[in-house]
């Protein structure tokens, strides 16, 4: 497995969605300055809804880019690959869904039922 590879291809695959949500924005705010009232226009709300909903993914988008940033540190430190709770190899079948991945399987399930 070729961890920084992996990491690349899905920073590119990220910011390639995180640039179609961004010329959607574009769009958005091009079509919301064209009306003044929000509360009194039928589109206004849709616009404000799907506003907010781009935003949510641009700043999911973000997050995910950081995060892909810190597996390129944790590769050049030696760190990648290892649990950061339990220090057990994460399976390399998960580092290929998710290259960010921090947390094995099990470690992960049990933050998840906090």
């Amino acid at each position: 497995m070729d961890a920084r590879a992996l990491i690349a291809d899905r920073r590119a695959v990220v910011r390639e969605k995180r640039d179609a949500v961004e010329r959607e924005l574009v769009s958005i705010r091009a079509a919301r300055g064209e009306w003044t009232d929000e509360e009194h226009d039928p589109e206004g709300f849709t616009l404000t809804h799907e506003w907010s909903r781009l935003e949510g993914s641009r700043a999911e988008l973000e997050t995910e880019l950081a995060e892909l940033d810190a597996a390129d540190a944790r590769v050049a430190s030696g760190a990648y690959g290892v649990c950061a709770r339990c220090g057990q190899p994460i399976p390399e079948a998960q580092l290929e869904r998710r290259p960010a991945r921090t947390l094995c399987v099990a470690c992960a399930d049990r933050v998840a039922r906090r």
